[in-house]
């Protein structure tokens, strides 16, 4: 099989619009792919050094990303898998420049094999997992500061990283990692994570609903913990997108004209959401924290 079916990857781009380097590197340690772009048309380039070290006068006689195109396509037409720390902002750009049938592979995000194989069981966040410096650091990998943001020591680190981690996980399953053709450690972190996922999400769904009284009127909040002040009322709810959803119907045309997010109850609306309830289900609770990111355009 060849090494080339995995490939890890990073990016440097500036100011989110045009890709200036790219390094590939295949499963097996080889680094297959390293070029430097110019952007294809003129930029005030504005991030600080400390997160982008290549400069305007590096760039200044190289080729633009889609020039290389042709010689760049190759490379993911023939892999299955691409690894990568951040990977979706990678993604996103490399078919911003152009590169086609993205959409197709399966993509490896070491962030999230961080927090299945360390993170969770040190209380870390799967949204707040620390940057590659500190997990390449925290697995005892040679990684140079001053190299950091370079695309090569960016992918060389990244799957130093997801090597590491793998043997992690397997060992702790009782199965041997194969390095060479990690397929069998995939679907075992794919397998993992997922379930992993699951609890998370219901975990995080869970909350307190709450109802005060103000001198405006009564007011609501769904909080992950229960408040620390005075209520009229506060009800466990497994899904609090499910129950904000469920308390703008039941309530919304009680909203006071001019003060937006108070309310006008009468004690039979208060009696309602005291005997409040609902269960958390994986698949209509992802649905509704969509439909909720627009609740201000929905109508109750």
């Amino acid at each position: 099989m060849p090494d080339t079916e995995y490939i890890c990857l990073d990016t440097e781009f500036v100011n989110n619009i045009t890709i200036i380097e790219l390094s590939v590197y295949s499963i097996a340690g080889r680094e297959i792919y390293h070029r430097l772009f110019r952007p294809s048309r003129k930029l005030r380039w504005t991030a600080p050094p400390d997160k982008l070290k290549i400069t305007p006068e590096m760039v200044a006689g190289e080729p633009t990303f889609r020039e290389r195109l042709e010689e760049i396509q190759p490379m993911f037409d023939s892999a299955r898998y691409i690894i990568g720390y951040a990977v979706d902002n990678d993604i996103k750009m490399l078919a911003r420049e152009g590169v086609k049938g993205l959409d197709s592979k399966e993509v490896l995000e070491v962030r999230n094999l961080y927090w299945l194989v360390r993170g969770r069981r040190n209380g870390v966040d799967l949204y707040g997992v620390p940057n590659l410096i500190a997990i390449s650091q925290e697995l005892g990998l040679t990684f140079d500061e001053g190299e950091a943001h370079f695309a090569s020591a960016d992918t060389r680190a990244t799957l130093g990283c997801f090597h590491s981690l793998m043997h992690e996980l397997c060992c702790s399953a009782g199965v041997v990692y194969d390095r060479s053709n990690p397929d069998a450690a995939i679907s075992l972190f794919r397998e993992l994570f997922d379930e992993a996922k699951k609890e998370y999400d219901r975990q995080q769904a869970h909350g307190f609903l709450s109802l005060f009284q103000t001198e405006k009127g009564y007011k609501y909040k769904l909080s992950k913990f229960r408040p620390d002040r005075e209520t009229v009322l506060c009800v466990e709810v497994a899904d609090r997108s499910q129950a904000e959803y469920d308390v703008m119907k039941l309530i919304g045309r009680r909203e006071i004209p001019g003060f937006r997010g108070y309310f006008k109850l009468r004690q039979s609306d208060i009696e309602k959401l005291r005997a409040y309830t609902n269960a958390y289900d994986d698949t209509e609770s992802e649905t509704m924290r969509k439909l909720m990111k627009f609740k201000g355009r929905l109508s109750f």
